[in-house]
């Protein structure tokens, strides 16, 4: 019997670990070194802007970026213990939740998807700037 999408949601967000959108706005604000992968679409981000230290990267972008052999890969996306945050529009935070499945299972070992997403994070007070 196939997945319905609701199940296939609460898969992707059982498996991976959550952060709060409070506790991530300040752990963004108080170390450079913490990642924010954004796995919106570019309308997304130009609709709300993006967050501090945010990495690009939507869609499946995100393991191309990873990749540490892909033509495509990010200098952003290399270091495994770096800690990474993961975002998406909203709640419920599919696409963040599926993105931090993809980085732990590439090998990162710290990440986390934004629980709320993007919508969250701004409720939270983050500051974001126009995406590049």
């Amino acid at each position: 019997m196939a997945d319905t999408y609701a199940q296939m949601e609460e898969r992707e967000m059982s498996s991976a670990n959550s952060i709060s959108a409070t506790a991530a706005v300040e752990e963004l604000a108080n170390d450079t070194q913490v990642l924010l992968v954004d796995v919106r679409d570019t309308a997304e981000m130009e609709a709300t802007g993006i967050g501090p230290n945010t990495v690009q990267a939507p869609g499946r972008a995100v393991a191309w970026m990873a990749d540490q052999e892909s033509e495509y890969r990010s200098l952003d996306l290399q270091n495994r213990s770096q800690r990474i945050f993961t975002t998406c529009g909203g709640s419920p935070s599919y696409r963040g939740a599926a993105a931090a499945n993809v980085l732990t299972a590439m090998g990162f070992k710290d990440v986390s998807y934004v629980d709320g997403g993007m919508a969250a994070l701004l409720a939270a007070g983050i500051q974001t700037n126009s995406p590049k």
